[in-house]
């Protein structure tokens, strides 16, 4: 069975610190939701966190940044371009706060405190892991 194609653009890598930036700014928005117990916005805020720190190392190791239709696309593309010992256990984060995209913006139910908890918590490890592997 042949590979699924992964769909991608092309970007310069040094833009890798605009994506950066981006997910600095939704960690922030999701601390601020969390002060004042918006759980869903905390969410949703971390789940684009992770999504713009994934972004930024997909731009800067390999130039590239994901169009598919699924966020988790992108990691099929980190596993292609970035070579790190604790990919694996950072793509189980990265997954972990992408399921909580579909509950805080589609389901008939709230974000729970801890669930919104866990999602910047979890946001906020990507992040920092993926701040220590590019020189911004």
């Amino acid at each position: 069975m042949t590979p699924k194609k992964l769909k991608t653009r092309s970007v310069s890598r040094e833009r890798h610190a605009t994506y950066l930036k981006k997910s600095r700014e939704f960690l922030r928005a999701s601390d601020s939701a969390l002060k004042l117990g918006d759980w869903d916005a905390v969410a949703l805020n971390a789940v684009h966190a992770a999504i713009s720190a994934a972004d930024a190392l997909l731009v800067y190791y390999g130039g590239v940044r994901s169009t598919g239709d699924s966020h988790h696309d992108v990691a099929g593309l980190l596993r292609q371009h970035v070579k790190d010992d604790q990919l694996g256990s950072k793509i189980q984060t990265l997954s972990k706060v992408l399921s909580y995209k579909n509950l805080s913006a589609y389901e008939d139910r709230e974000v729970t405190e801890a669930e919104g908890k866990d999602a910047e918590k979890l946001a906020r490890r990507f992040l920092e892991w993926a701040q220590s592997r590019m020189d911004s």
